[in-house]
Order: structure tokens, then C-alpha cells, then sequence
């Protein structure tokens, strides 16, 4: 019994049942290696999600926008509003779009002819930096600029904001409910996979029982036998993921604008290392439930 877990260079050192013996053993390390690899998807995609509804709505808390109608956009008007949005606590800054910014915005849908820009009625933009987002900042902001500017309307962006955060958390619940899916399934197989095993070796798991092997003894042979070939696949689905990961990394650096960005950074590693060991886990928990589950059931 004590020899269970020895290091030996023979195969089969350590099994009582020949579970060293291949009979699919190529395919369950396969199995095992494509769902790492796909928990890895999954989780760097939930992790990258984030980081892209971080990189959007980043912009958008931190700033909002006044629009002063182009009948009362008097460069007086402009520099007061100006002046007295910078005095309140929390503004960091509040600076005009300039006419040649407005007509790179607009050039897409008026193109660059200069008469459309001469005749064009455009209201003046005011974009106010914010330290941090809160209501009662934005209400201030709003009744400073309403009395200096009545007919001023100020955009908070919490429509888009909104919209936003509902998208991305939308696909991280979608990425994260992928990940159980996934997990349930390596599950499945790895019961699968022990059972067959078990069936194979019915006549001798029956010796056993029958010269004293209690079920704890013949479990941990088989939890022994998951544990090395999860650990063979983890490592193998960790390679490929490390790869397509690399590849992404690359391209979104090189990229920048047809590839989002693809990233880890600081504890998010951890994360990627420990996918591969919350699927040898898994592989452990399901062959120890599975293997007392069908030998308690034997005579």
C-alpha cells in the first residue's frame, strides 16, 4: 500500500490493476487537453472582456460634454462658462472643441467643403474633465452651466455608459457560464473514462476485493492513474493556450485597431496557472466519486 505513489522507471510500478497499459489513454489525455485549452479561452476571454469595458468606459465616467446652441456660442460666453466650471471641486479640467476638431468629427457626413463650414450653424462643444464621476458633481456642473448658458444642454454619456456596461457584462456572464459548461464536461468524461476502466478491469478489482483491498486502497490507484494523465493534458491544453495567447498578444500590439487587446497583467496570471490545476482538481474529484461510486456497487 505504501508503494502507491512510488517513482519508479518501470511502467506499472505502483498499480495493482494494469492501468499503465494504453487502451485509450492517448485519447483521455487528448479529451483532458482540449478542455484545458478551452477553459483557457474562456477565462482569458472573460479577463479581456474587462479590459475592453475598462478601455470604453473609462472616457466616458471621467468626462462629459456641454452644448452651447451656436445662437448664444459667443467666444465671451464660452471662456465664462469656461472659467466658472474650472472653480468647482472635482472638475479637473473644462477646455472648448476647437472649429477644426467640429470638422473632423462632422467631415465624414458634410465632407471638407469649406462653404458647408462657413454657412453651417455649429454649436460650441465644452468637454469637462472629471477627477470622479458622482451625481451630485454632475447636478453642480449642470445648474452652473444652465445659469450662465440657459439654453445649454451637458451630456453625461449615461446612456452610452449604460449600454456599455450592459453589453460587456453580458459576455463576461456568457464567458463565465462557458467555463462551468466546460468543467462539467471534463467532469463527465474523466467518470466516463474511469468507468470504462473499471469494466475492463472488473475481474481483477474483484481479486482485489476478494484478498482484502479495501476500496480506499483501488480508488487511490485510479485517482494516481487521472491525476498523471490530467497532469500530461493540462500541460499540453496550458502550451496551446500560452500560444494562441502570445499570437493575440502580438497582433494586438502590432494592430491596434482591427485586434482588441489582448492582455494579462499582474495576478491574472495566476489565473491562467490556475485553470490547469482546476482541471487536474477536477480530474481527481471525478475519479475518486466515480471509483467508490461503481465499487461500492460490486459484490
Amino acid at each position: 500500500m505504501s508503494k502507491i505513489f512510488t517513482i519508479s522507471p518501470r511502467q506499472g510500478v505502483g498499480y495493482d490493476v494494469p492501468l499503465h497499459l494504453k487502451l485509450g489513454t492517448e485519447f483521455l489525455v487528448l479529451l483532458i487537453g482540449l478542455m484545458s485549452f478551452l477553459s483557457l479561452l474562456s477565462a482569458i476571454g472573460t479577463l479581456t472582456l474587462g479590459h475592453i469595458a475598462s478601455n470604453w468606459t473609462t472616457g466616458l465616467e471621467t468626462s462629459l460634454t456641454i452644448e452651447i446652441p451656436s445662437a448664444n456660442a459667443s467666444p465671451e460666453n464660452t471662456k465664462k462658462l469656461i472659467d466658472a466650471l474650472g472653480s468647482i471641486k472635482g472638475v479637473e479640467r473644462a477646455y472648448p472643441v476647437s472649429s477644426s476638431e467640429m470638422q473632423k468629427l462632422l467631415s465624414p457626413w458634410l465632407g471638407d467643403k469649406s462653404d458647408i463650414w462657413t454657412d453651417l450653424p455649429i454649436p460650441q462643444l465644452i468637454t469637462v474633465e472629471l477627477h470622479s464621476r458622482s451625481s451630485d458633481l454632475i447636478k453642480t456642473i449642470s445648474d452652473r452651466a444652465h445659469k450662465i448658458a440657459p439654453d445649454a444642454q451637458v451630456d453625461a454619456h449615461e446612456d452610452w455608459l449604460m449600454d456599455i456596461l450592459r453589453l460587456a457584462n453580458g459576455l463576461r456572464m456568457t464567458s463565465v457560464m462557458v467555463f462551468c459548461l466546460i468543467l462539467f464536461v471534463t467532469f463527465i468524461v474523466i467518470a466516463g473514462a474511469v468507468r470504462s476502466r473499471m469494466a475492463i478491469h472488473h475481474r481483477e478489482l474483484e481479486l482485489l476485493h476478494i484478498m482484502g483491498a479495501s476500496d480506499r486502497y483501488i480508488t487511490l490507484q485510479f485517482i494516481r492513474y487521472i491525476l498523471s494523465q490530467s497532469l500530461k493534458g493540462s500541460m499540453s491544453g496550458a502550451a496551446l493556450g500560452l500560444a494562441i495567447l502570445s499570437g493575440f498578444m502580438f497582433l494586438s500590439k502590432n494592430n491596434p485597431g482591427t485586434v482588441p487587446e489582448v492582455s494579462l497583467q499582474g495576478l491574472e496570471w495566476g489565473v491562467f496557472l490556475a485553470v490547469p490545476a482546476v482541471i487536474m482538481l477536477i480530474g481527481v474529484l471525478s475519479a475518486q466519486i466515480t471509483s467508490l461510486r461503481v465499487l461500492r456497487e460490486m459484490p
